[in-house]
């Protein structure tokens, strides 16, 4: 090969070089690995109510259901195997929810209003409302108000407990556009007994990832395990935002997300169904 054709070779190569990797880092590292049966024949679609637009899920650890959130404004409470045992309307739109895994208490965020509940299921109310003050890093406004009405506002929640925290523990919640992010939010559950008070953006993880619609804390990996609705990925990430994994995940329109004590995963679509899989990453 000539020196002037070896030349232009390598400029070739250092100029898609980047592009190629650039390529490579995008790309989901591995299908997510799950069993949509396992042997005894468990998982599929549990939803056997057609409960409306399912947009946020999470199992209880004391009373071992789920508690499924929908954009129609309704909570309702079922069996591990998708039995229906408690409905009831709350106003709004309703897109996540998490348990305290101490207190047993809901938290449920409401799209547009950028508010978070606090739901009691033995008084079947709301207890309190945390209001998030938008202000971030010296902007006002660094959450932009919604005003559509439509795909912007806070997405989904997960209470992280922290043992030496005077509030016992921080949310994390994810911001569908608008930016797009996941923050680290401090809620005044000890300090304040008012029943409506500010809560508070931390920070925010520097991982970008579009569209996060969905996401649950594993407490035993202190890991973030979040969903972009919009890529079809699921992405495990550290409390600082750092990227463990990547994968290509099952579903459609997934907008929340929740493991049981026994291994299982469920998926809350909202145009449709709630998934049931063995999740084998256990």
């Amino acid at each position: 090969m000539s020196y002037r054709r070896l030349k232009a070779v390598c400029l070739l190569f250092w100029i898609f070089l980047p592009i190629s990797c650039a390529t490579v880092r995008k790309a989901p590292a591995i299908r997510f690995p799950y069993l949509w049966l396992d042997k005894q024949g468990f998982g599929g679609d549990i939803d056997r109510v057609g409960f409306p637009e399912p947009s946020g899920i999470c199992f209880h650890p004391k009373r071992k259901t789920l508690f499924v959130v929908s954009d129609e404004g309704e909570l309702m409470e079922m069996g591990l195997d998708g039995s229906p045992m408690f409905r009831q309307k709350i106003a709004g739109d309703l897109e996540g929810i998490t348990c305290h895994p101490e207190t047993g208490l809901l938290y449920i965020i409401v799209e547009g209003d950028d508010v978070i509940l606090e739901y009691d299921r033995d008084l079947m109310d709301v207890k309190r409302k945390f209001p998030l003050n938008r202000a971030y890093g010296g902007d006002p406004e660094f959450l932009q108000k919604q005003v559509d009405a439509y795909d912007n506002g806070i997405e989904d929640i997960a209470f992280v407990p922290r043992k030496d925290h005077p509030e016992g523990g921080t949310f994390y919640i994810c911001n569908q556009w608008d930016p797009p992010c996941i923050m680290d939010v401090l809620v005044p559950l000890r300090s304040s007994p008012d029943p409506v008070h500010e809560a508070y953006i931390l920070k925010v993880l520097p991982f970008r990832i579009d569209d996060p619609a969905a996401m649950y804390y594993d407490n035993n990996r202190r890991i973030l395990n979040v969903v972009s609705d919009a890529d079809n990925i699921l992405v495990e990430l550290t409390l600082h935002g750092r990227l463990v994994n990547e994968y290509a995940f099952l579903g459609d329109n997934q907008e929340g997300i929740a493991v049981d004590d026994e291994g299982y995963l469920y998926i809350a679509q909202d145009t449709g169904g709630i998934l049931k899989v063995k999740d084998l990453r256990r």
